[in-house]
């Protein structure tokens, strides 16, 4: 009697494993099925120039006429190697279009990096600011906390359009509303004439109204031949 009410508790708690399993499994196949599409449209778009014999970021070479191909939408690209951040930018036709839709056009829990719509399509924009998910996998913008101030101002960030690659300099991180001046076309660095870039993701709770920013400057700049 009493191996048999062993067997029966030893069933029901196999059967609570396999159920909580599928369940967790439902619960990340998004997250994994998104970095396996992120990391093929990477290597299928992504490559170092050979004739620049050099590993800087600034030599990247992205391919933007297979982007156009896949989404007309997608206007540029951000490289972040601190947090592994290697995505693409979108600018869809209302500001917030791709918070739930991937590279691709099609419904993502994750979403994307993407622009505001009225943003000029080369990311000409003397201010331009930059969105994506706080995602607690550490996807899109899920690290971007650990960004700092580049105390050397070298470049950290780099931004890439089928004309130019920009390396930004990070000048400043801090959490701030949602309704913030930084989120304005006009925002400036004090003092300086230069083009400057926020990367812009929600902190603390559930639909909370505050962001965590960080700026940038660009610091570099290189023609796309």
């Amino acid at each position: 009697m009493r191996n048999r009410v062993y067997r029966f508790i030893i069933a029901i708690l196999l059967g609570l494993a396999v159920f909580f399993g599928i369940l967790a499994y439902r619960e990340h196949k998004p997250f994994m099925d998104a970095k396996v599409s992120h990391e093929a449209i990477k290597k299928a778009v992504v490559s170092q120039k050979p004739e620049e014999n050099s590993d800087s970021p600034m030599d990247r070479k992205i391919d933007f006429t297979l982007l156009k191909e896949i989404n007309p939408d997608i206007i540029g690209w951000l490289y972040i190697p601190k947090i592994g951040v290697d995505e693409p930018i979108l600018r869809g036709r209302t500001d917030t279009e791709y918070l739930n839709k991937g590279f691709d056009g099609t419904r993502s829990i994750l979403g994307s990096v993407f622009t505001f719509a009225h943003v000029n399509e080369k990311l000409s924009d003397s201010h331009i600011c930059l969105f994506g998910h706080n995602m607690m996998s550490g996807q899109i913008f899920g690290r971007l906390d650990e960004l700092t101030v580049d105390e050397e101002d070298e470049q950290s960030i780099y931004v890439y359009t089928p004309e130019r690659t920009k390396g930004l300099t990070i000048v400043s991180v801090y959490s701030c509303y949602k309704d913030d001046a930084v989120f304005q076309d006009d925002w400036r660095i004090d003092g300086e004439e230069v083009q400057t870039f926020t990367l812009a993701t929600c902190t603390g709770y559930t639909r909370t109204p505050y962001r965590l920013v960080v700026n940038c400057k660009v610091t570099k700049e290189k023609v796309v031949l």
